[in-house]
């Protein structure tokens, strides 16, 4: 005879899937903080922080940089800026949200398969084998 069946094992398989899909989304992200990329300049004087998708959020000047000629300054708040960006997206590639080892995934995807097809065999059987009584009762 069959082991009885688990009524609450496709469930668990259903409730197992949504957990592992719900890991690859990434879910709520409400207390994600989305990275900064930071950027210096003249000697640290000149820094530059930016944020997604690319904007600058602070630009701080030492006092010492406004004796600089204006082409100068320029220059290097466009070098602070660049590296900030440069910074930002180094940082970004790093750190996606909800990002989920696919192989680790697959593995647990595949076991949840696998204790599926076991759960729905142990069905089958448990419904030929009440098929097969009911038979044998009406032959009697």
């Amino acid at each position: 005879m069959a082991d009885p069946i688990d009524p609450s094992g496709l469930g668990r398989l259903l409730s197992e899937t949504m957990s592992a899909l719900g890991q690859f989304g990434g879910g709520p992200q409400d207390d994600v903080v989305p990275p900064e990329g930071v950027g210096e300049a003249a000697d640290g004087m000149v820094r530059a922080t930016v944020a997604p998708p690319g904007r600058v959020t602070a630009l701080a000047l030492d006092p010492r940089v406004m004796r600089m000629a204006s082409e100068s300054l320029a220059e290097e708040i466009t070098r602070a800026v660049n590296e900030a960006l440069a910074d930002l997206q180094e940082k970004a590639a790093g750190a996606v949200p909800g990002q989920v080892d696919l192989g680790g995934l697959g593995d647990q995807l595949r076991r949840i398969q696998e204790d599926a097809g076991r759960q729905l065999t142990k069905f089958t059987d448990s419904l030929i084998e009440a098929q097969d009584r009911l038979a044998r009762q009406g032959g009697k």
